[in-house]
Parts: C-alpha cells; structure tokens; sequence
C-alpha cells in the first residue's frame, strides 16, 4: 500500500510530465514551396525535445541532430529517418529521408535549413577515441 507521500510525489511526477508534454514554442513561420506554387511552414518546438513542422496540410514531428557525416534526421509520425546535407532540399529528403510525396519533403527541408541555421540542431559530445592498444 502507498502512503500519501508517494501517492502525492507520483502525483507530482505526473503532473511535471503532462506539464512538459503540452509546452509548445513558437519559433517561425517561412516560406517554402516549388514552382508555381508557395506555402507557408510553420515550426514550432514540443516538449522541449522535438520540432514540428506544418505546411500544407503535412504535420512532421523531427528529431535533428548534427553528425560527422550531415545532419541525422528522424521523422517518427512517418517511421522515417535518414542523413541530409545543411542545404539539403526535397530531393535529398525524398532520396535520404525516404519521404514520397515531394510537398511533404519540400516542407521539411525548408524547416530542416531553417533550424540548422539558427542553430538548433542538437550536437553530441564527441567520444573520446582508444589510443592505447587494449591489451590481451
């Protein structure tokens, strides 16, 4: 049986959760598009963790980090993922990404260029390399 303590410190935990989980920033609305045709993109940050990024109908969740190797991008409402250069574009979010339809993809990259250059895709510590041989 729980005392009222841990039933009020659970009920803290929760209540910071749910608090974290509904945050919504605001962070800019650009244009976007291909030709003959122009939207906006709206992006925001949830959660204090992910980007959303709507646009024509499309709502995108990203996880963006930067890697050695570009810039790792993770789209979980769409179970997709994959690395894109700093500049990238629909093609290369279609082709890396693997999203099919190109106005989705042009929505993303614009959000994508947007977040890297203000700075906000996340970067992780770099792992210190063995330089001793690791004996038998």
């Amino acid at each position: 049986m729980l005392t009222q303590e841990q039933k009020d410190a659970f009920r803290a935990e929760a209540l910071a959760k749910m608090r974290k989980a509904s945050q919504v920033v605001d962070l800019a609305t650009i244009p976007s598009g291909n030709i003959g045709s122009n939207w906006p993109v709206k992006i925001r940050a949830r959660a204090g963790e992910y980007f959303e990024v709507c646009g024509r109908g499309t709502s995108l969740h990203l996880y963006l980090t930067e890697t050695a190797s570009g810039y790792l991008v993770s789209v979980p409402n769409y179970n997709r993922c994959g690395l894109v250069p700093a500049d990238c574009d629909a093609y290369n979010v279609m082709d890396y990404v693997g999203l099919e339809n190109q106005v989705d993809a042009t929505t993303l990259a614009a959000g994508i260029r947007y977040l890297i250059s203000v700075g906000l895709a996340c970067g992780h510590p770099a792992i210190p390399m063995v330089t001793e041989e690791l004996g038998d």
